[in-house]
């Protein structure tokens, strides 16, 4: 992959999982709590699989890119 292509997956993907975190955040606020648990699951798989499928492969190509060691 170009580098360009993934600075500007990297950025994609970072504002993915702000949008996922805050879809969470609502999660918690559902009184049902088989329906709340039921959506935290969900929501897990779909955060470890834009992890280890999107995150983790730009990362190993670009390390730098990685915006926790910035």
């Amino acid at each position: 992959m170009q580098k360009s292509l993934a600075i500007e997956l990297m950025e994609h993907v970072l504002n993915l999982s702000a949008e996922l975190n805050f879809i969470i955040e609502k999660i918690e606020t559902i009184a049902d709590e088989g329906e709340r648990v039921a959506m935290r699951r969900h929501m897990g798989k779909m955060l470890m699989a834009s992890d280890e499928n999107l995150y983790r492969p730009i990362l190993n190509q670009y390390p730098e890119l990685d915006p926790i060691q910035n």
